[in-house]
């Protein structure tokens, strides 16, 4: 295996838990540095225990801090939480203490993006760091690489601008995915002259490395596939469908059409990778599929509809299953658990629409109402082992955790909360 390829905020976050154990320490927390976590798939790499029920005092105090307009996700990288904004005119990514909320610096620029249906005019894309760089796709097409430690600016793109990035229904919302020496997103763009769906930039000068795919982008953010028997595949769902590349030239290695034929329709969710194996899903009467990804290979395993069609929030994988909201946001959702090799559901539960991530064998459900309800992942029944309220109304970005703290955005703050 190629180690110059392996995203080095993964392998930081393994190094740390690894050098806790070997030393002795039980304070030592993975990162949540990128979009769904240390490991792109939505689960804690932490060894922190999680209690079963809520103390009689409910949650540990934690803080807050006042945030503009966005649904870009929080982020945790060492001592540092970041999260990425839009107050006024003014797009904003502030670094702030992970454990008090103090304000340590923050990055502005100025964005005029207006949002056609006047949903909301901040940055959907929660930022990726790596080593010292913080990458941010804001929501009117401008990429930027933060100085982690400064703030200071070290390079930047203007995807609307130079490469024909359209904003689609709800502007561009693409996390970047960082491997080896490339960061890359999909912009549905065009570039010289020819069609870039992908496009990479290198990691320390911002130079375009290559571009690929032909089509527009989408809401998903990309993933990597990686299998004993190949070099890692960056995964992107984009608008007409799915493709895979190599990470290091750009090279397409297998495409495939997986969409609505609804105009008025997105891919939203994005890919679940599991060994080989790859999972999609989509709303606007598109269903579910399984691909394998084997000795250079595409496979289909299944395609099914009605068992786990996920609107905008991606489920997450544990222990052979999948967790996850199926149906539209607005017309009521479940929480249903599918087993991810034959796609038969195992349960559901009606409940408001939201997001899962997995820490400890649990279930932390997040809903749009701002309710945490923390269950065991498991196939046989949802149960609620305790809930508590969180965060406000419109509780639409991803959580992140780290350790016992638990990071919310909701339409008006950032809060940090302890869990038992």
């Amino acid at each position: 295996m190629d180690h110059s390829v392996i995203p080095r905020s993964i392998s930081l976050a393994t190094l740390q838990l690894l050098a806790g154990a070997f030393l002795g320490h039980t304070n030592v927390h993975a990162d949540w540095p990128q979009f769904m976590g240390p490991n792109r798939n939505g689960v804690s790499a932490d060894s922190v225990a999680l209690a079963d029920a809520l103390p009689e005092d409910g949650l540990a105090e934690g803080w807050s801090h006042k945030l503009g307009a966005g649904f870009a996700g929080p982020i945790v990288t060492g001592e540092r939480c970041l999260i990425f904004h839009r107050e006024g005119t003014t797009a904003r990514l502030e670094s702030l203490h992970a454990k008090t909320g103090k304000a340590e610096w923050s990055f502005d620029y100025q964005t005029g993006y207006v949002d056609q249906f006047g949903f909301d005019p901040g940055p959907r894309s929660t930022p990726t760091v790596v080593d010292d760089r913080v990458f941010i796709h804001g929501v009117e097409g401008t990429l930027h690489a933060v100085d982690l430690k400064t703030g200071k600016a070290l390079w930047k793109h203007d995807l609307a601008k130079d490469f024909n990035s359209p904003p689609g229904f709800f502007g561009r919302s693409s996390s970047p995915l960082v491997v080896g020496d490339k960061v890359m997103v999909d912009i549905g763009g065009r570039y010289r002259g020819k069609p870039a769906t992908l496009v990479a930039f290198d990691v320390k000068t911002g130079k375009v490395t290559w571009t690929a795919g032909e089509g527009e982008a989408d809401y998903g953010a990309p993933m990597l596939l990686q299998v004993p028997s190949d070099s890692p595949t960056a995964l992107f769902f984009v608008r007409n469908g799915f493709l895979g590349v190599d990470p290091a030239n750009g090279m397409v290695r297998f495409q495939e059409p997986f969409r609505s034929r609804i105009h008025a329709s997105v891919n939203a969710a994005s890919p679940v990778v599991v060994g080989e194996r790859f999972f999609l899903s989509s709303c606007y009467d598109v269903g579910a599929g399984v691909w394998e990804w084997h000795e250079g290979k595409l496979r289909s395993v299944y395609k099914k509809q009605g068992v786990l069609d996920c609107h905008f929030n991606t489920p997450v994988y544990f222990e052979g299953h999948l967790y996850g909201f199926h149906g539209r946001q607005e017309t009521g959702q479940e929480l249903r658990c599918l087993e991810l090799n034959t796609g038969e559901v195992k349960w559901k539960a009606p409940l408001p629409a939201g997001s899962v991530t997995i820490a400890d064998g649990k279930l932390l459900v997040l809903t749009e109402r701002g309710e945490l309800l923390v269950g065991k992942a498991s196939p046989s029944a949802w149960q609620i082992l305790y809930r508590a309220q969180v965060g406000g109304a419109e509780t639409r970005a991803l959580p992140a955790i780290a350790g016992k703290y638990f990071y919310v955005r909701d339409k008006r703050q950032l809060s940090c909360v302890q869990l038992p």
